[in-house]
């Protein structure tokens, strides 16, 4: 018996526009697990959230749902869930719309968030827990209820490995206990163990089979010139006012013009937080040793000489087309206004010029919000797990995109859960066991010159 079943489903937003998802057929029964990737924008998001009954347009084809389903749905971005300010509240939601006593939500709430990893203080409040930290909450607010369908949008780019083998141990429970999971991901093969059915999107149809591992087209950076140093960092803690500290740096750091480093850590070890800070845009940080650009971070200080991407990228969007979105900065700094033309012609993303960036995908907007930077050419670019919600091709229009930009002399400084092999990184930067330090790739370290 299917708990769901989807018979020629044809969806768009508008009557005007071509379908998005078209004729399309899927069955999902108890304790089955269906995995679906595909390219950026290809409408895999759309369907969770059609199946989910989110999206108010009617749809053609027929939706049969068994019995009074019950469905639990994890977006892309965890924010734009949240109702409530602390992860105990957030939890216990569900709970206290279905009249649970109290004197048994507690155990439930603890529960769920045991299961996905998460060992946290119930009173927390959210807005201090890392993406990936917000990505386990809002699924222990779903198991809560214990739904007979999951959805999951892109658990592997919110999650570090730990998480996503977390993940796979809580999935693979739920799946002997009779519970449905449909998932998206553009790496399907992490959850391989998992998964009984794979499938791609193509033309708005699902296609039985999984698509290769995405790979990066060969890269080289340009030899970089240690002469020109953009942010120095003397020793430091790195922490909240008044709480332990996130890490430690127990040798000085220096960012120099050309470089692309990454910073690879866990969930919550502090990566966003350091980022924002050497923005300085971060509150509720202790005055640092460190320099950026000659000068101590500040709020407005930097102009176009900076660029930060934010992991949500729907925060830094507020144009009401992507041409203007990548005109907006250009227009403030007095900087040409053709460099936004050049730069979408060069991403092929011409096609979205006068398309709202509210309206695209998860991936466009990171592309768009990326690429409004990039068009100002800073000195210093700072890029927050940049290539979350990226297919093969547009991953590898990034990689092109910052190595261009590092050729030009931007410093460039992103965040990643994972390492990055055979990519054209300068160096690495490792936060671990509460230590940052610096390790150096020797495929890549002949790139570096002293002037």
């Amino acid at each position: 018996m299917s708990l769901l079943e989807l018979d020629g489903v044809s969806f768009r937003y508008d009557c005007g526009e071509p379908f998005i998802l078209e004729d399309l057929n899927l069955q999902i029964k108890p304790g089955e697990c269906h995995c679906i990737s595909g390219p950026t924008g290809s409408g895999k998001s759309t369907l969770l959230k059609l199946i989910m009954g989110v999206l108010s347009r009617p749809f053609d084809g027929e939706m049969i749902r068994t019995g009074d389903l019950t469905l639990g749905l994890v977006m892309q971005d965890p924010n734009v869930q949240f109702i409530r300010q602390s992860v105990g509240a957030e939890v216990a939601f569900a709970l206290e719309n279905l009249c649970v006593p109290l004197e048994l939500m507690r155990a439930k709430v603890i529960s769920a968030l045991r299961k996905v990893g998460l060992f946290v203080r119930l009173d927390m409040p959210i807005e201090q827990l890392s993406l990936g930290q917000k990505y386990r909450v809002m699924i222990a607010a779903q198991l809560v209820f214990e739904p007979e369908i999951l959805l999951l949008d892109e658990p592997w780019a919110q999650l570090d490995n730990s998480g996503v083998e977390e993940l796979i141990l809580v999935l693979s429970q739920l799946k002997r206990d009779g519970v449905a999971v449909l998932l998206v991901d553009h790496n399907p093969r992490a959850f391989s163990e998992l998964v009984d059915a794979f499938y791609h999107m193509k033309d708005g149809s699902l296609v039985a089979g999984c698509l290769p591992p995405v790979t990066v087209e060969h890269l080289v950076g340009a030899p970089v010139l240690l002469d020109t140093c953009v942010v120095q960092a003397e020793p430091f803690e790195f922490s909240f006012i008044d709480q332990a500290p996130l890490f430690k740096s127990v040798e000085p750091l220096a960012i120099y013009s050309g470089e692309i480093i990454a910073l690879i850590g866990d969930n919550g070890t502090g990566k966003s937080s350091f980022l924002k800070t050497l923005a300085g845009i971060q509150a509720d940080i202790g005055k640092l040793p460190l320099t950026v650009l000659g000068k101590q971070p500040k709020l407005g200080i930097f102009g176009a000489e900076m660029g930060l991407l934010l992991q949500a990228p729907n925060r830094q969007l507020f144009e009401e087309t992507v041409l203007g979105e990548l005109q907006f900065s250009l227009k403030r700094f007095g900087l040409p206004l053709h460099r936004a033309e050049q730069l979408l012609d060069e991403l092929e993303l011409s096609h979205l010029a006068e398309h709202s960036p509210h309206k695209l995908s998860y991936g466009q907007q990171h592309m768009v919000a990326l690429a409004s930077l990039v068009c100002l050419r800073p000195k210093v670019l700072l890029l927050d797990d940049p290539f979350a919600g990226l297919d093969a091709e547009y991953l590898n229009r990034v990689w092109s995109l910052l190595v261009n930009l590092s050729h030009r002399g931007s410093a460039i400084l992103l965040t990643s859960h994972r390492q990055m092999v055979n990519l054209p990184v300068t160096r690495y930067w490792q936060v671990e066991a509460g230590f940052l330090r610096c390790e150096y790739d020797p495929s890549v370290t002949q790139t570096l010159q002293f002037g």
